[in-house]
């Protein structure tokens, strides 16, 4: 019998309706860092597309938020802390 979407051993047909789309903890895990990275690249090109180009400080604090180390509210504090000194 070949095997069809139909077949109840084949694919995700066992899990419930709401989990078959769902991704993997693991693949969502990649997701949320692809799209971290991705939003600090976009920002960090934004920023040199006006001829400026972040400090050391600020590369250190948008790699931390890529990876994840930091939160984008914890990178903001910082900034803001160092302006107002």
């Amino acid at each position: 019998m070949p095997e069809t979407d139909a077949d109840p051993m084949v694919g995700d047909d066992h899990l419930k309706p709401e989990e078959a789309d769902m991704p993997a903890p693991h693949d969502q895990e990649v997701s949320e860092d692809a799209q971290r990275r991705a939003a600090v690249a976009e920002a960090l090109a934004s920023v040199r597309a006006e001829g400026l180009e972040p400090s050391v400080e600020g590369l250190a604090l948008l790699e931390a938020v890529a990876a994840g180390r930091i939160s984008t509210e914890q990178a903001c504090t910082a900034i803001l802390a160092r302006c107002r000194r």
